[in-house]
C-alpha cells in the first residue's frame, strides 16, 4: 500500500477531495499529508521510508517550490512516484534537467479523468513490481537440490522437515519426500545465506519448520504431517520460545 503526499499552495483540499475516493476505489493506500506548505512534506521526505506518491505544485508560492521537494525526494528514494501539478507546462524540462524521474504531469485546472489515468497508470506500475518482488522471493527462498540425476528446486517455507539418514538427508514437504547426498551443516550454511528464520536445529540429526510444529509432546516436536521429530534439551527452549511466538 502506497502513501499519498499533496503539497499544493492553492488547491490541496480541492485535489484531495478527487483524489482520495479514486485511491480507495482502487485499493491503492491511503492520503496522509495534504498540505499547502512545504514545511511538514520536507519532514516527511526526511523521517519517512514508505512507498510514496506525492502530487506537488511545482509553482509553490514559497521560498521552496516543487523541483526543490522533488529533488529531496530523489535524494532520498529513488523508488516513490512523483506527479507534477503545474499550469505551465514549460517547466517540465526541468525535470528532465535535475533527472527528476517524473511519473506524469497534470495541468491545472486539473480534471478528474486525468487523475483517474495517472492513478490507474500507478497502479499498473505497482502490480508489475510486486510480480518482480514475488518472483524474486521465490528465487531466493529456493533451495537447489541434486538428487541423483534429477535437480529439484524446494520452497523453504513448503519444507516440514529435515532428518539424516547415514550419509543422506531426506527433505519432508506435504507433497513427499526428497533425499540427497549432503550434510546437515551444508544445508544449515545454505539456509543461513538465504536468510532462512524458519527452519531450526531441533536434534543433531533433524531441523523442523517452525511454522509447521502442531504441538510439542515432552521431547518429542509434533509436525502437520503428523510425524514426531526428536527434541533435544540442548534445542528445548529455543524450540518452545519459537513456537510460542
Amino acid at each position: 500500500m502506497l502513501n499519498f503526499v499533496i503539497c499544493d499552495d492553492m488547491e490541496a483540499k480541492s485535489i484531495r477531495t478527487v483524489i482520495e475516493p479514486m485511491i480507495k476505489e482502487l485499493n491503492l493506500g491511503r492520503i496522509v499529508l495534504s498540505e499547502t506548505k512545504p514545511d511538514r512534506v520536507l519532514d516527511y521526505i526526511k523521517y519517512n521510508d514508505t512507498a510514496s506518491v506525492y502530487f506537488i505544485d511545482i509553482e509553490l508560492d514559497t521560498s521552496v517550490n516543487g523541483i526543490d521537494i522533488a529533488r529531496l525526494i530523489r535524494d532520498r528514494d529513488t523508488s516513490s512516484y512523483i506527479v507534477f501539478i503545474t499550469a505551465h507546462q514549460e517547466f517540465a524540462f526541468l525535470t528532465y534537467k535535475y533527472k527528476l524521474r517524473v511519473m506524469d504531469y497534470l495541468v491545472k485546472p486539473l480534471k478528474p479523468e486525468d487523475i483517474r489515468q495517472c492513478l490507474e497508470s500507478i497502479c499498473e506500475l505497482e502490480k508489475k513490481r510486486k510480480a518482480i518482488e514475488d518472483d524474486n522471493h521465490q528465487k531466493n527462498n529456493t533451495l537447489s537440490i541434486k538428487s541423483g540425476c534429477r535437480q529439484y528446486r524446494v520452497n523453504v517455507e513448503d519444507i516440514i522437515y529435515l532428518e539424516v539418514i547415514k550419509n543422506k538427508i531426506i527433505i519432508h514437504t506435504e507433497t513427499g519426500k526428497i533425499s540427497f547426498i549432503c550434510t546437515l551443516k551444508d544445508v544449515r550454511d545454505k539456509l543461513s545465506r538465504m536468510g532462512n528464520d524458519i527452519i531450526m536445529d531441533c536434534h543433531k540429526s533433524y531441523m523442523i519448520n517452525i511454522n509447521k510444529v502442531q504441538g510439542i509432546d515432552n521431547m518429542d516436536i509434533i509436525m502437520s504431517n503428523g510425524d514426531r521429530c526428536p527434541l533435544s534439551r540442548n534445542h528445548r527452549k529455543e524450540i518452545i520460545d519459537a513456537f510460542n511466538n
